[in-house]
């Protein structure tokens, strides 16, 4: 009975008609399987390049295990691994990086400045620190590109200013300028002589380079300091080598001063001899 009914219901249908259907049949099963075939294309977007796979994962994170792709622990996927693949078949992995960067910023000088006129030359001590700021970064980068920075931590650090200028006497502008940190010097023991002390080479009135004697001259052994030098001697201030003595040997240093009490204030006294240069001229 049913194989009678199966003929008679093909007999309905004349032969093309037969074999239109069979071949609408066939490109339905082909627009079908095309449809699935593009469905399951997956395009993933990684460290700047597109990579194209075809699957048929229920969702990200398990695709993601199939083409076995690492992933750090910072880095995003986007859509989220238990999330189903996107109808478009875009799948987006960031890389997240984290670095730490430390900045050096300057804040300027804190100084104090201490002008002197008594001795040769028109002196200014110049005192106190150079300021920068550390700063501690941490930057987070996507892809390599930065993305966020965050400020972890700052302080200050100082480094120390110590400068003597020279003031011309015409202009009052600074002349030449010493960084006392960097320039030579040596521990002496100083004594002082004054104009007219009668123990002095010619009374203290000139000196063995024909100098007028006057404060601010001082003696030195030239084996030790060469003669035509500049000094700076803390609390007596700005010096010139004019000067020599016969006892004046080694680590010993005569100070030019006023008079004679002001002598007794050097008398056999430790300073630091601050060795600027070799001028022709204080």
């Amino acid at each position: 009975m049913n194989m009678k009914l199966n003929r008679d219901f093909l007999l309905k249908f004349k032969p093309a008609r037969l074999v239109l259907i069979i071949i609408t049949i066939i490109v339905l099963f082909i627009v079908v399987e095309i449809y699935f075939y593009f469905r399951s294309t997956v395009k993933v977007f990684i460290d700047n390049k597109t990579i194209v796979f075809h699957t048929r994962a229920k969702n990200v994170g398990e695709l993601l295990g199939k083409i076995k792709i690492r992933l750090n622990p910072q880095d995003i996927v986007i859509p989220k691994p238990d999330n189903i693949i996107p109808y478009n078949g875009f799948i987006r992995i960031i890389r997240v990086s984290e670095k730490t960067q430390e900045l050096i910023v300057p804040v300027g000088e804190r100084t104090k400045k201490t002008k002197f006129t008594n001795n040769l030359r028109h002196v200014i001590i110049e005192k106190g620190s150079f300021i920068e700021k550390h700063i501690t970064v941490n930057v987070i980068y996507h892809d390599d590109k930065e993305y966020s920075r965050k400020t972890v931590r700052e302080k200050e650090s100082y480094k120390a200013i110590y400068r003597l200028h020279l003031i011309d006497k015409k202009t009052k502008k600074i002349e030449t300028t010493y960084n006392l940190l960097k320039v030579k010097k040596r521990r002496m023991v100083a004594t002082a002589y004054y104009p007219g002390d009668p123990l002095a080479w010619k009374d203290g009135t000139e000196t063995f380079l024909g100098l007028k004697m006057q404060r601010g001259i001082v003696a030195i052994d030239p084996k030790v300091i060469p003669l035509r030098t500049r000094v700076y001697v803390p609390g007596f201030g700005y010096g010139y080598a004019g000067d020599t003595g016969r006892v004046i040997k080694k680590n010993r240093i005569d100070l030019g001063v006023n008079n004679a009490e002001e002598e007794k204030e050097w008398m056999h006294k430790k300073v630091t001899v601050y060795i600027l240069d070799k001028r022709k001229s204080w």
